[in-house]
């Protein structure tokens, strides 16, 4: 018997060398088949970006081309026709292929995007120019084409992408190289590897019976350890057989259930517990995982065990195969989660507290915004009787009235026009939180370039140094994104109304999840840090309106703004070291339009 044991493991042995021998060489070559396709599909992969970046190129500078032949005076033909609008109906589809090419690696879609920025800069400003010169403004048109070279330079995103392309071929090609080498060195060990295996497989076929009898005796005390640590298990365990008799059961089972394995030996399972396993269902369902291999898992069930206690407890059961029989066995666990289940229903109980309170809260907003805006419509009445009167007192009063009585007439008119604008913006701080937001494509560059523009007349004599990072498109509410950089640029340049010159920075960040983070950066007045709470509220100054005009009310407008979009608004400075302000916006996936404040 043991010369045959002996003999059979010396033959599975030998299969395996020979299976080694055979499939080792096979591995390492179709490695290297591997390698050299891949080298080979990156080096396709290469010369298709670089020749849709060289396509993309091409068209952009052959529509510009035209353009520019148009703008020089050359007769409008429907080729040139084709060559101005080429551009803006391949390009997308261009970019869109190299994204799919080059998703795979962060640096070059990130270079990709800023090369799809500058396409469509030089785009808008070429479509710009054609508008222009159908206008008739042919001087206005070329100077169109001519910040498009200058404001969205494009040769070097390119160089750079192809550049990167390039190294990393090269990169590639040394690495297949590499992994060339290495396979020749592996088939060298591999074939001293047989050589030396088929000498170890004669003798380890000799040394298999002791191992196989050691291992025997380990099998025989792994065994027994098994059934210490069952026994010392707390959850409740339990062996039953196909009439869902008990086979073997542990400690923490007999313990709770009042089940003596001594006591009676073979017993059925709803003869246990005094009626704890009783359930009719749960016994109809631990027969078919007996019978049909079907595994029951969390099966929840209330019981009342042998202290007279109701335990909230969670069922699992499986069919396995005994190994000294053909019957299948069923494993039975048992997990007493009653203080989780009260947990559950405590925190029930509380969430369905907490959904009143959000409710609660939700019809104060209601009720606050309704009252805001009664408010500032009642109160436009007296103010404009206030006002009316104060001019008629005036009039009437014609050159009898002395200083003081025109003093006070002053007061009077001068105080409820800046009631009135209160008012105005309080209803327009109201209006934003219950308008639906419109999303869509909002290029970014263009309204700070239009705050700036609106911002231009504050600055008077002043030089102000403008520095406007390229900022992307978003998706957002276009309107209330204008009236955003409209109150921070607007602000900028109020603030630093008292140095001769001024600085003024805008630019935007990536964070880690991918959020846009846009800032203002000014060296104006600056504030106190530890008043810095109060900037974004309603009506809410850090400096006396004799200093810099204004309301109060258009950081607590960019604030309500931003929240809609999802975003956040925060703000640094330093007294008389100007201030940065801050909002974030998500960069995909913005919520939806919300009528009430975030």
């Amino acid at each position: 018997m043991i010369e045959r044991i002996g003999l059979r493991w010396r033959l599975v042995g030998l299969l395996a060398a020979v299976l080694v021998i055979v499939a080792l060489p096979y591995v390492v070559t179709r490695s290297s088949v591997e390698d050299a396709l891949n080298s080979r599909d990156w080096v396709t992969h290469t010369a298709d970006v670089k020749a849709s970046v060289y396509r993309l190129d091409a068209i952009l500078r052959s529509g510009e081309a035209a353009t520019y032949a148009l703008v020089s005076g050359a007769e409008d033909t429907p080729e040139i026709d084709e060559r101005v609008r080429y551009p803006r109906e391949t390009v997308p589809g261009i970019l869109a292929s190299l994204r799919v090419m080059l998703h795979d690696n962060a640096d070059q879609l990130t270079r990709l995007a800023a090369i799809d920025a500058i396409a469509s800069g030089r785009m808008a400003l070429a479509g710009q120019a054609i508008e222009r010169l159908k206008a008739g403004d042919r001087q206005g048109a070329l100077a169109s084409m001519q910040d498009a070279q200058r404001m969205f330079p494009m040769r070097a995103k390119v160089k750079e992408l192809l550049d990167e392309e390039s190294q990393l071929l090269n990169l590639r090609r040394e690495q297949a190289q590499s992994l060339a080498s290495n396979n020749r060195l592996v088939l060298l060990v591999a074939a001293l590897a047989q050589i030396a295996l088929l000498g170890i497989v004669v003798m380890v076929s000799e040394r298999q019976i002791a191992i196989r009898l050691a291992a025997e005796s380990r099998v025989a005390e792994a065994v027994v350890r098994s059934q210490l640590i069952v026994q010392a298990v707390r959850e409740p365990i339990a062996l039953l057989d196909g009439d869902l008799r008990t086979l073997l059961v542990n400690t923490a089972f007999a313990e709770l259930y009042g089940f003596d394995p001594d006591d009676g030996g073979n017993r059925r399972l709803d003869e246990i517990g005094h009626g704890a396993w009783s359930d009719t269902a749960l016994l109809q369902r631990l027969t078919d995982v007996v019978a049909r291999d079907r595994e029951l898992w969390d099966y929840e069930l209330t019981q009342r065990t042998v202290d007279g206690v109701d335990r909230f407890v969670v069922i699992n059961a499986r069919r396995i195969q005994q190994p000294d029989s053909v019957s299948p066995a069923l494993l039975l666990t048992v997990s007493d989660i009653t203080a989780r289940a009260l947990v559950e229903q405590k925190v029930t109980e509380l969430n369905r507290q907490l959904e009143g309170k959000v409710e609660q809260v939700s019809d104060v907003n209601r009720e606050l915004e309704a009252f805001s805006y009664s408010v500032s419509h009642d109160l436009r009445a007296p103010l404009r009787h206030i006002s009316g009167f104060a001019t008629k007192l005036e009039s009437h009063l014609g050159d009898r009235a002395d200083d003081r009585v025109r003093h006070y007439v002053d007061v009077i008119g001068s105080s409820s026009r800046r009631m009135a604008q209160l008012i105005d913006d309080l209803l327009v701080f109201s209006r934003l939180g219950r308008g639906a937001l419109r999303l869509q494509p909002v290029d970014m560059q263009s309204l700070v370039e239009e705050a700036r523009s609106l911002a231009e007349p504050d600055v008077g004599q002043r030089h102000v140094d403008w520095r406007i990072a390229p900022l992307p498109i978003v998706v957002g509410d276009e309107n209330m994104l204008r009236t955003v950089w409209q109150n921070l640029i607007g602000n900028a340049v109020k603030y630093t109304a008292r140095r001769e010159r001024a600085s003024i920075e805008v630019g935007v960040d990536r964070t880690a999840v991918g959020d846009y983070e846009f800032y203002v950066r000014d060296n104006g007045a600056g504030f106190d840090m530890q008043y810095a709470s109060k900037l974004f509220g309603v009506f809410q100054r850090l400096h006396r309106a004799s200093e810099f005009p204004g309301n109060g009310i258009g950081l607590a407008n960019v604030r309500r703004i931003i929240a809609r979009h999802g975003g956040r608004t925060w703000a640094e400075g330093e007294i008389d070291q100007g201030a940065i302000f801050h909002f974030s916006l998500p960069a995909s996936d913005l919520p939806a339009a919300r009528t009430g404040d975030a």
